[in-house]
C-alpha cells in the first residue's frame, strides 16, 4: 500500500516539472514575437487605438442681424377721462335709475337718496350725471346704505380708451413717452393692435415696486371695449447689425463666458467672450468672435481646449 503511494507521489512531481519547464520556455523563447513581425499590420491597427476618437458635436454659425428687446405683461382697458359721481349725504338708496352700459345726458337723476333718520325726516337728494356719457359703473344696489366716502357711479365718455399696464421698476429706465407696444385681445386672436406709452405716473407704487403706465391703441374699427384686458408687448431696445449666438452655447468659468469654436484642424478651440443684450435664447456678442465661426451648440460640456471634433447634422 505504501508502495503505490510512493509511486503517485513521484508521477504528480515529474508532472509538475514538466509544467514549470514548459512555462520557462515560453517566457524564455517568446514564440509569439515572430507572429507579431509577420504581421505589420496588426500593430500599426494597436499603435491607433491609443489615439482619442474625435467627439462628434453639433455647431452652428455666429450670424450677424438685429435683435429687439421687450417688456410683456397684462393690461386693463380704461376711459382716462372717466368720473366718479359720489352722493352728497348719508342715508338709503331709495331710487335708482342706471345700469351699466346706459347712456346719460348731463343732469340726469340717477338715484335719489333719504337721508331720514329717526324721530327725523329730511327730503330725498337727488344724484345727478355731471356729464354726458356712459355708465362703466354701478356700485350700489336699490335700498343699501350709501355715503360720500364711497362713489355711486362711474362714468366714462369712451372717447378715447387707455390701456393700463404695471411695469417691474427695473423696466423703468427703458420706457419713455412715445416707446411702443403691441397688444393682442382673445375676443380677436388674429388680430394686433399697434400703439405707444402716453402716460407714465410720476411715482412708483410704493407696495408692488411698479410703475403705472398708459397705452393708447390704434383702433379706428372701435373693436376695443372698456374693461377688456389685453396682453401687451413693450418694444424697448433694438440693436442692428450685431453679431448674435444661441444662449446655449455659453458654458461659464466663474464669472467669464466663453464657448468653443471649431478651428483649424477640427480642434476645438476655447474663445472667452463679452455678453451684450440677452433677448429669449438671442445672445449678443460684444467681443471674443468674428461673423460666419462656427460655435458649438451641442457636445460642448464634453471638451477642452485643442479636443479633435467631427461636426453631424
Amino acid at each position: 500500500m505504501s508502495e503505490q503511494t510512493n509511486k503517485k507521489k513521484k508521477v504528480g512531481l515529474v508532472i509538475l516539472l514538466l509544467i514549470i519547464a514548459a512555462a520557462v520556455a515560453v517566457i524564455v523563447l517568446n514564440p509569439f514575437a515572430n507572429i507579431k513581425a509577420l504581421n505589420p499590420a496588426s500593430g500599426a491597427e494597436v499603435a491607433g487605438d491609443d489615439e482619442k476618437p474625435a467627439i462628434a458635436v453639433s455647431a452652428a454659425p455666429v450670424v450677424r442681424t438685429t435683435m429687439q428687446n421687450y417688456i410683456r405683461g397684462n393690461g386693463n382697458v380704461v376711459d382716462p377721462k372717466a368720473l366718479d359721481v359720489y352722493p352728497e349725504v348719508v342715508g338709503n338708496l331709495t331710487y335708482l335709475e342706471a345700469k351699466v352700459g346706459d347712456r346719460v345726458e348731463k343732469d340726469k337723476v340717477l338715484a335719489k337718496i333719504d337721508p331720514s333718520r329717526a324721530g327725523v325726516v329730511y327730503k330725498e337728494s337727488e344724484v345727478k350725471a355731471p356729464v354726458s356719457g356712459t355708465i362703466l359703473a354701478v356700485n350700489f344696489a336699490k335700498g343699501a346704505s350709501v355715503s360720500p366716502q364711497a362713489p355711486l357711479f362711474r362714468i366714462g365718455m369712451l372717447e378715447a380708451l387707455e390701456v393700463e399696464m404695471d411695469i417691474a421698476e427695473r423696466y423703468v429706465g427703458s420706457v419713455q413717452l412715445g416707446t411702443r407696444a403691441v397688444a393682442t385681445f382673445k375676443a380677436y386672436p388674429a388680430r394686433e393692435f399697434v400703439g405707444e406709452v402716453t402716460r407714465l405716473s410720476p411715482v412708483l407704487n410704493p407696495a408692488s415696486r411698479t410703475l403705472e403706465i398708459g397705452i393708447s391703441l390704434e383702433d379706428p374699427d372701435l373693436m376695443i371695449k372698456s374693461g377688456m384686458f389685453p396682453s401687451v408687448t413693450i418694444l424697448t431696445d433694438k440693436l442692428t447689425d450685431v453679431l448674435v449666438i444661441s444662449r446655449s452655447n455659453v458654458l461659464y468659468e466663474g464669472n467669464k463666458a466663453y464657448v468653443y469654436v471649431v478651428g483649424n484642424d477640427s480642434l476645438a478651440e476655447k474663445k472667452y467672450i463679452q455678453i451684450g443684450l440677452v433677448v429669449d435664447d438671442d445672445l449678443e456678442v460684444v467681443s471674443g468672435l468674428k461673423e460666419g465661426q462656427m460655435v458649438i451648440s451641442q457636445g460642448q460640456t464634453l471638451l477642452t481646449n485643442g479636443t479633435s471634433v467631427r461636426i453631424v447634422e
